[in-house]
């Protein structure tokens, strides 16, 4: 199983096209894709906050406070993009709704997210221009829409525009609404 996210993940990071291209021709199970790559990587994500119990201003009640909002954010976040987005492709790009296909698209791609939140977990504050690294995720959806979604070339760019404000911003705004809910973050 691990084997699988890290190839995965590595191949989303390294070349976009190609993994859209091989996501596309394998048959894959909603729910071995939730239970075997989606999910997994939601809990390592969330499980990485707990490297910064290491400096000794980071108690285990942020530590705890921190994760459940890295985890939320991208659980629901996940489900709020794919609504969002299947919404999106049946008003404005005339498809059928494929809740399926939307949903794969969008893990994949908040995969990516979620690598680069493990890295921002893992190093925080050492490597301030890890901060623009989710615009990555623009090139990670270019790509996705051409080779997985297969949205034509004329309504491409709009697609990718509005995909990534949805993909980029959800988990963010579910993020700020939790940390109002949890006070005592600094955030």
């Amino acid at each position: 199983m691990f084997k699988n996210i890290v190839s995965s993940l590595f191949a989303l990071v390294a070349a976009p096209g190609k993994a859209w291209q091989s996501i596309s021709s394998k048959e894959e199970s909603q729910a071995m894709f939730l239970n075997g790559y989606l999910y997994p990587i939601m809990g390592i994500t969330a499980l990485s906050v707990f490297v910064n119990l290491l400096n000794d201003q980071f108690t285990l009640e942020k530590a705890l406070k921190l994760m459940t909002i890295d985890f939320v954010k991208f659980f629901v976040g996940f489900y709020i993009a794919s609504f969002l987005i299947d919404e999106l492709l049946q008003k404005f790009f005339d498809r059928e709704k494929n809740p399926k296909q939307v949903q794969l698209f969008v893990g994949y791609t908040l995969s990516v997210y979620m690598l680069i939140t493990i890295f921002l977990n893992l190093f925080m504050g050492m490597f301030s221009f890890l901060r623009f690294a989710p615009l990555y995720i623009i090139y990670v959806i270019w790509e996705g829409s051409k080779y997985y979604m297969d949205i034509n070339e004329n309504k491409r760019l709009m697609f990718v525009v509005l995909s990534s404000l949805i993909l980029i911003f959800s988990p963010d705004i579910i993020e700020r609404f939790m940390f109002i809910l949890m006070p005592g973050l600094g955030n």
